[in-house]
């Protein structure tokens, strides 16, 4: 018996025995059966206090009752063996054997797509990463890249068709810094000729930029101009010293006063009129970023199906907005802005969708990529891996896009994600004090690696250099995907390396540790049949039937870890599994190597299940493993 029908024929027996009692079947249904909260109570139970107010009676007289009527539909050798009532509750002690041989039968016979999802034939697309190519990716991007490859893989378990995709940030004010930094300093350097990768070389110009801005900036600020600037800013209200109009007057300094501001925002024009010069720096300087950010997603194990860039997806829209302005569903400002009354999708205010130059923001190529993408995919859901900081943004562009084409109402998802902080503080870009992605994945190696020599002293180097680079990046992907999806991360690099604690290097010492058990005893147990039921029905013991239990659950985690694209499900699911065969494997009456017969075979059968689990739910976090640690 497959594990779903497990579940079905418990569900089925309950419903059953609560409707002889003379209720109606709709109101058994709602009585759901749940662990029970001390194994010497049974496996299962339910309660009976909602049919209290039906039945007119005391919910212990109906709990003996439904179990009487259960009793009697009891099958020797059956799924339950034995109905126990505890006051008003009902509980079900399951035949152990029985459980075992169906749930870690089921595991060995499916293999590595155990607790694989027969699919709704839905088509879902994915966006994630989406980097500036003005900088190399960050720890911040890392958290994103690894989000969102572990819910495409969940999704694609649990049965969905999945389409990854990246949107890159190519164009804009941000792209041109990097761009003009290096037309004045760079003296026709190369990222081969630096020996630095091609994102981190164009990201050093980002940075210089901003030196180069805050220099001006200061120097300016000892000007007449700028206490005329000062005085006029205190006759407006303001109340402050000078030190808080800096702060506060920088980025208007930028768009007022600034010569690099002004030469910026020249070349960004410059590319949109389509200037040669402009554009062939444009189109070399964001060839060496995407090379080196394809080096990233190579080292994080992370892929797209389809990568966009911003370049060419950013005038998307424009007919779609002007379409809603002919149909009446937005309209024209006096200054020729076309806009969406937000109280027609219940939100107040009014938000811009073409500025009154006819050039779009944000929404408008938004609202031009979705709709495209529906329509080009014919897919049933799009998730955005994006920031909690968008979440205004996202809300509003599904409010629009149902507006628009009621036919999408609904079908789109924003997965936020909460900041990623180190103890040094958060991280800032354009003063070159960020988290590194390659630099983060460098350290994580490091620490893998010093873990390792710490155990052995005899791997040879190439060795040592494989198991450190998957610990290392096991730990990284464990500790952020163990997080929910909003929660803030604290990332603690040392922490995450700990092999005994609840991190990626502990699930995959379960894992290789499993392994080592084989090798002990010269292999898997080659056993089929009825030799197979016969092992399999010799276990029982309360740490055993944890472990099948355990084991059992590993298609509803997946269910329920796609249904809310959350991998820390998953996460949390391997820890337990882990943590609960190093129990088994630690108790001294669980002693495999020393066992002999039918239990012996049994165990080392379960062991094997543990591991498949194991593996299959590490690939879900996008984690290699490791036939020995």
């Amino acid at each position: 018996m497959r594990i779903e029908e497990i579940d079905e024929k418990l569900e089925a027996l309950k419903n059953r025995a609560i409707e002889k009692t003379g209720v109606e079947a709709a109101v058994a249904s709602e009585i759901g059966l749940a662990a029970a909260p001390d194994p010497a109570m049974g496996d299962l139970g339910f309660p009976c206090f909602a049919l209290a107010r039906h039945l007119r009676k005391a919910p212990p007289v109906i709990a003996e009752e439904v179990a009487e009527h259960l009793r009697a539909e009891l099958e020797e050798g059956g799924l339950v063996e034995e109905v126990i009532t505890a006051g008003p509750y009902v509980n079900l002690r399951l035949n152990a054997g029985r459980l075992a041989t169906d749930v870690v039968g089921q595991i060995l016979d499916d293999g590595t797509t155990f607790g694989a999802g027969a699919g709704d034939g839905e088509h879902w697309m994915v966006e994630f990463s989406a980097p500036n190519t003005n900088k190399p990716q960050h720890l911040g991007h890392v958290r994103n890249n690894l989000l969102g490859d572990s819910v495409s893989r969940i999704l694609e378990r649990a049965g969905r068709e999945v389409t990854r995709v990246n949107l890159i940030n190519d164009r804009g004010i941000h792209i041109c810094k990097s761009m003009l930094a290096y037309q004045r300093f760079g003296e026709g350097e190369t990222p081969e000729e630096a020996g630095e990768k091609g994102d981190h070389f164009v990201g050093r110009y980002y940075v210089l930029f901003n030196t180069k801005f805050v220099e001006e900036y200061e120097a300016w600020l000892g000007t007449e101009e700028a206490t005329v600037r000062y005085e006029e800013w205190l006759a407006g209200g303001r109340e402050g010293s000078r030190e808080e109009f800096r702060k506060e007057y920088q980025d208007k300094y930028f768009n007022r006063e600034s010569e690099l501001g002004q030469a910026a925002r020249a070349m960004l024009r410059a590319w949109e009129e389509g200037d040669g010069a402009v554009v062939e720096l444009w189109e070399r300087m964001n060839r060496w970023v995407i090379d080196g950010f394809e080096a990233t997603y190579d080292r994080l194990g992370v892929s797209f199906d389809r990568v966009y860039l911003e370049s060419q997806t950013y005038q998307l829209g424009k007919e779609i907005v002007e379409g809603g302005l002919a149909d009446g569903v937005f309209r024209r400002l006096d200054d020729g802005a076309i806009v969406c009354d937000l109280e027609k999708v219940g939100l107040e205010g009014e938000k811009v969708l073409l500025r009154g130059d006819g050039t779009s923001v944000y929404m408008t190529q938004d609202l031009g990529t979705a709709t495209t993408r529906f329509d080009e995919y014919e897919m049933d859901r799009m998730v955005y891996v994006v920031g909690d900081e968008q979440q205004y943004h996202f809300d509003v562009l599904f409010r629009i896009l149902g507006l628009l084409r009621p036919e999408l109402k609904g079908r789109c998802i924003h997965l936020a994600y909460g900041m990623v902080e180190l103890p040094e503080g958060k991280m800032k870009s354009r003063e070159g004090t960020v988290v590194d992605a390659d630099e983060l994945l460098d350290e994580m190696e490091a620490l893998a690696r010093e873990a390792l020599e710490e155990r052995y002293d005899d791997l040879e180097e190439a060795e040592v250099a494989h198991r450190a680079r998957v610990i290392g990046l096991a730990a990284l992907k464990y500790f952020v995907l163990d997080f929910a999806p909003r929660t803030t991360v604290h990332f603690d690099p040392k922490k995450s390396i700990d092999f005994q604690g609840r991190t990626g290097p502990y699930c995959l010492y379960g894992y290789a540790r499993i392994n080592s058990i084989s090798q002990k005893v010269g292999g898997w147990p080659e056993v089929g049949g009825a030799s197979r039921e016969e092992a399999l029905g010799a276990l029982g013991t309360e740490l055993e039937m944890a472990l099948v239990n355990h084991l059992k659950g590993w298609p509803e985690t997946v269910r329920v870890a796609a249904q809310n694209q959350s991998p820390s499900r998953i996460t949390e699911y391997l820890f337990h599994l882990a943590k609960a065969f190093s129990t088994l494997y630690n108790d001294g009456d669980h002693r495999i190597v020393e066992l002999e017969g039918p239990r012996r075979a049994g165990l080392l059968l379960l062991a094997k299940a543990t591991q498949i689990a194991l593996g299959s739910g590490l690939s879900l976090l996008g984690i290699e493993v490791l036939e020995e640690m």
